[in-house]
């Protein structure tokens, strides 16, 4: 059986080879990059499952490793390592296409299990489709669709439309929508109404109906 191949990508070599140490004996598979170009080297031309990314990085910064491989159309699944703990930064990294992120010093329990749960939420979701009446949602392909008509979304856009799709008429609150995406999230939960606002209007271009209801004092629900 194949292990799951997990990139590290850290310009400080003793957190390198601590990762390194502990996910071989948790029994994955490793790459290593101390650079943002070598990262996206890397990335280019092997298969990967998931990557670790300090944001701190010479000649190509996180930010920008994540943002090229968002821009590539790659799905993988990218933990941020920061040692920023304000929430409009972490707003910031999940909106620029981040899984999840972890803070400085971070506990190494918590980052395997992590890990375990982004890889977890990928293998679920290869080939889930949802559909109500012209809305088509895909998630191995990562596209949304009205009539044949394809629906243009970033990433948390596509994420929390999914999430309320796969909940099809079940209301869920913003805080659950988050949840369900991010796991632990401390930020703004209003970023969730700021993405269904931009949904609707990408769905309001291509057709007169409603996919989307507020329920008011209790959140958002697909029907």
């Amino acid at each position: 059986m194949r292990k799951d191949r997990i990139l590290i990508c850290e310009d400080e070599r003793e957190i390198v080879s601590f990762l390194r140490a502990e996910l071989l004996h948790a029994g994955y598979a490793v790459d290593t990059a101390y650079d943002g170009e070598t990262a996206l080297r890397l990335l280019a031309k092997q298969d990967c499952d998931l990557v670790l990314l300090d944001l701190m990085l010479p000649q190509k910064s996180g930010l920008e490793v994540l943002q090229s491989v968002r821009g590539d159309g790659l799905r993988i699944p990218v933990i941020v390592i920061t040692a920023r703990k304000d929430s409009f930064d972490k707003v910031l990294l999940l909106k620029s296409g981040a899984d999840d992120y972890v803070t400085k010093p971070f506990d190494t329990l918590e980052l395997l299990a992590r890990i375990e749960r982004n890889l977890e939420r990928g293998r679920r979701a290869d080939g889930e489709t949802y559909e109500l009446r012209d809305l088509r949602v895909d998630y191995a392909g990562f596209t949304a669709a009205i009539g044949g008509k394809a629906l243009p979304l970033t990433k948390t856009e596509f994420e929390i439309l999914f999430c309320l799709m796969k909940n099809m008429r079940r209301v869920l609150g913003r805080e659950q929508i988050l949840g369900r995406i991010y796991g632990d999230f401390l930020g703004n939960s209003n970023v969730v109404d700021v993405n269904v606002k931009n949904i609707r209007r990408k769905i309001a271009a291509l057709t007169s109906d409603s996919y989307i209801e507020t329920v008011r004092g209790k959140g958002y629900v697909a029907r």
